[in-house]
């Protein structure tokens, strides 16, 4: 009688495909940012940023971008950072809605996917309502290799800023 080598049932699962965005990687300063890519339209070089008189102090100026005037701001004083003194960087073009911006960066780094659930949740500030409360830009923490970055909140940082 020929010998059977096994009876055992491989179970077999189908893997589920986790949910990944993908998102850009940047830089403020020393600290790590992160934009859905979904939102982000194009990186740009600083090119000739003309100023708007009577706009708040974190409105650089605007841009013709290929005959669509768009404004430039730096979201520093929004994220609760030390303001740069001069446009070195980049310019990080966002679409959220009808509003099309441009946000100041220091650098590009790379556009990579992460894993939806790998997203880390920003901790609840206690009793902290205050409009200056940065962490409401936040939608949640990437960990990386070489560091944690914030994965910024677009719609609100462009409902709190004001471009008039």
């Amino acid at each position: 009688m020929a010998e059977i080598d096994s009876d055992a049932i491989i179970d077999v699962k189908e893997e589920q495909q986790e949910e990944e965005i993908r998102v850009c990687l940047f830089s403020l300063g020393v600290d790590m940012y992160a934009i859905p890519v979904d939102l982000l339209t194009e990186i740009i070089s600083p090119q000739k940023i003309f100023s708007v008189p009577t706009t708040p102090s974190h409105v650089i100026g605007i841009i013709n971008l290929r005959g669509n005037i768009v404004p430039i701001v730096d979201i520093r004083q929004t994220l609760s950072l030390s303001q740069q003194s001069s446009l070195s960087g980049q310019i990080a073009v966002v679409k959220c809605g009808a509003v099309t911006i441009g946000i100041v960066v220091d650098s590009v780094y790379e556009v990579f996917s992460v894993p939806v659930s790998s997203i880390l949740a920003i901790p609840a500030d206690h009793g902290d309502q205050t409009p200056r409360n940065r962490s409401r830009f936040f939608k949640g923490i990437i960990q990386r290799e070489t560091g944690l970055a914030a994965l910024l909140h677009i719609e609100r940082i462009i409902d709190d800023i004001k471009l008039t």
